[in-house]
């Protein structure tokens, strides 16, 4: 479910992520200099991430998606250990 939020000068939205939720990659086009994106797809709604579109700015968009990637381990890693351990605390690290 999308929830459209705004605080201060940003505004942004926020996703509750469903067991039925998927990520997938999907093509934009036949040519290698069509990017593609980057699909959480809900129930409801869908949200793409977008590479840009000069291949130049593509080294930038690849350390933004890893570091995507490892916050969202990070997330997977807590979340489960607070499952396991529900009065646990979190590791910092």
């Amino acid at each position: 479910m999308l929830a459209a939020t705004e605080t201060s000068r940003v505004a942004g939205v926020t996703w509750t992520v469903g067991a039925e939720d998927s990520v997938s990659v999907e093509e934009t086009g036949p040519e290698w200099k069509d990017p593609p994106v980057l699909v959480v797809a809900g129930r409801r709604s869908a949200v793409l991430l977008a590479v840009p579109a000069g291949p130049e700015e593509w080294s930038a968009c690849v350390t933004f998606l890893l570091r995507l990637r490892d916050g969202a381990g990070e997330l997977a890693e807590m979340l489960a250990g607070r499952v396991a351990d529900p009065g646990g605390r979190d590791e910092c690290r």
